[in-house]
């Protein structure tokens, strides 16, 4: 099962000290997809995700999790 490294997302909020919703506003995402993202729905559209890969600065190679 494949899904997104939701660890990498938690730790730069922590990190940065950043609320959700703080996150949220520099990636430009809602919560709803923030949430979408962190439970690793399959239902995610690549956008949001492609706009917190930029915040992040990391590839999308680096934020998916083959098992």
């Amino acid at each position: 099962m494949s899904g997104l490294n939701v660890k990498l997302i938690l730790n730069y909020i922590n990190k940065n000290k950043l609320s959700k919703a703080k996150f949220c506003k520099l990636c430009g995402i809602s919560s709803y997809n923030l949430k979408k993202i962190l439970n690793n729905d399959k239902s995610i559209k690549i956008v949001p995700i492609l706009k917190v890969l930029k915040v992040l600065n990391i590839s999308s190679c680096s934020l998916i999790i083959i098992d």
